[in-house]
């Protein structure tokens, strides 16, 4: 879920019309529920399977978390990271 959205009551379902990414109404995806547990798995994998180190020497303090505003929103700079298989 985004990060505007963590302190709301906000609902991937389709029941609140700022975020809808599955559609809504009759319309909804079918594969909501599939594709949320899958997005999940590859992720947790992702992170279980690697240790990770920011590139060219960042430290999480200096990271640059200013946001660019298009059609969707996103890093104004992008976050670099190396896997190190465990």
């Amino acid at each position: 879920m985004p990060e505007r959205f963590l302190g709301s009551d906000m609902d991937v379902r389709g029941q609140n019309f700022e975020l809808i990414p599955f559609g809504a109404g009759r319309r909804i995806c079918p594969g909501l529920l599939l594709g949320i547990r899958m997005v999940q798995l590859m992720l947790a994998s992702l992170i279980h399977s690697y240790d990770w180190k920011l590139e060219d020497g960042l430290t999480p303090e200096n990271m640059n978390m200013e946001e660019k505003f298009g059609f969707t929103l996103q890093k104004a700079q992008p976050l670099r990271v190396l896997p190190i298989h465990v």
